[in-house]
C-alpha cells in the first residue's frame, strides 16, 4: 500500500518514455512539491493546537493550494512559478517572525529555502535564480535583525507553552527539512552518477561487440544493449532476431533450454559481467553466480572453460 502511494507521488505527471535524466529531475520535483503542501498543512495544524488560528488558516490554504497544484496541474515545472513560490515562502517567514517577535527563531527557515533553491535551480539556464533567492533572504533577514518589530500582534502568540517550545520546534523542523532536502540532492546525484556509469559501460560493451563482429552497420547494438540494461521484456525476442544462429545452436546443445537460460547466454554473449547482469536484473551477484553454475551443468560445460569464450564458439 505504502509503495503504491509512494509511486503515485513520485511518478505523477511523468510520461512513460521520459528521458532518464529528465525522469530523475521530475521525480525529485514531485517529491519536493508534495512535501511543500504536506509541511504547510502540518505546520498549520501545529499552530492551531497553540491557538494561533490566523496562522492555521493561512498555512492551511497555502498547503491545500500547493497540493492541488501537485495533483491536478503541471505548473510546478515552470521555473518562474517555483521562484515565486520560494519568494512567497520567504515573505511568510519574514511576516510570521516579525509578527511574533524576531527572537522566535523562525528565520532559520531561510536556510531551508536557500537549500531548496540550490536543489531546484541547478541548470545553467536557472542557476542565476539562486541569486534572487539568496538576496531576498538576506534583505528580509537584515530588516528583521536591525528593525525588530511586530507587524501586528496575533492573538495567542504570547502563549507561554508556545513561546517555550517555539525555538525547539523550529530547530527540529528546520533540521528535518534540511535532512530531507539533503536526501533528495544525494539520491539525485547518485542516480546521475549511475546513469553516467551505465553510459560508459554501454559504450565499452558496444565497442567490444563491434570488434568481435567486425561490423558497424548490420546490428543495432545500441538498441539491444539498452534493452538489456533496462531489463526490458523485448530483449530476448530482439536477441533471437539479431542473432538467429545463437538460439538455434543453443537449442541443439540443450533442447530443454529455458528462456531464462537463453537470456543469460545472450547477456554473456554481449559481454555483460556477473556484476552487470546482477545490477540490471535487480538480483544479487551470488544469484547470478549460481545461475551460471547451473548453466554449465545444463550445457555440460566444465569448470575450467571460460563461459565468455565458449559462447563465442556457439
Amino acid at each position: 500500500m505504502f509503495r503504491k502511494v509512494w509511486d503515485c507521488i513520485v511518478n505523477r505527471h511523468i510520461a512513460p518514455n521520459t528521458d532518464p535524466l529528465e525522469l530523475i529531475e521530475a521525480q525529485r520535483m514531485n517529491l519536493f512539491a508534495f512535501s511543500i503542501g504536506a509541511v504547510l498543512i502540518f505546520n498549520g495544524c501545529r499552530d492551531l493546537l497553540f491557538g494561533l488560528k490566523i496562522n492555521f488558516y493561512v498555512l492551511l490554504v497555502l498547503g491545500i493550494f500547493y497540493l492541488f497544484l501537485f495533483f491536478f496541474t503541471k505548473v510546478r515545472y515552470n521555473h518562474f512559478v517555483t521562484l515565486f513560490s520560494l519568494e512567497l515562502f520567504m515573505f511568510l517567514i519574514f511576516f510570521f517572525s516579525s509578527t511574533t517577535g524576531f527572537e522566535n527563531g523562525l528565520s532559520l527557515y531561510y536556510f531551508v529555502i536557500m537549500l531548496a533553491s540550490l536543489f531546484i535551480f541547478n541548470s545553467k539556464k536557472t542557476v542565476w535564480y539562486n541569486l534572487i533567492v539568496y538576496l531576498t533572504a538576506l534583505i528580509f533577514f537584515s530588516i528583521s535583525h536591525y528593525y525588530d518589530f511586530r507587524i501586528f500582534t496575533i492573538e495567542g502568540a504570547d502563549n507561554v507553552l508556545f513561546s517555550e517550545n517555539q525555538r525547539l520546534i523550529t530547530f527540529l523542523q528546520v533540521f528535518l527539512g534540511v535532512s530531507i532536502l539533503g536526501y533528495f540532492i544525494l539520491t539525485k546525484q547518485f542516480k546521475i552518477v549511475k546513469l553516467y556509469q551505465q553510459a560508459l559501460r554501454s559504450e565499452k560493451i558496444i565497442a567490444d561487440m563491434r570488434t568481435k563482429l567486425n561490423s558497424k552497420d548490420q546490428i543495432d547494438l545500441e538498441g539491444i544493449v539498452k534493452l538489456a540494461m533496462n531489463d526490458d521484456i523485448a530483449f530476448v525476442p530482439k536477441v533471437k532476431q539479431m542473432f538467429p544462429g545463437l538460439y538455434d545452436n543453443l537449442m541443439e546443445l540443450n533442447a530443454d533450454m529455458s528462456t531464462d537460460e537463453f537470456k543469460l547466454c545472450a547477456l554473456i554473449k554481449l559481454g555483460f559481467t556477473t556484476k552487470d547482469i546482477a545490477e540490471y536484473n535487480h538480483l544479487a551477484v551470488r544469484t547470478i553466480q549460481t545461475r551460471k553454475s547451473r548453466l554449465r551443468k545444463s550445457f555440460g560445460i566444465s569448470a575450467d572453460v571460460d563461459l565468455y569464450k565458449w559462447i563465442d564458439t556457439v
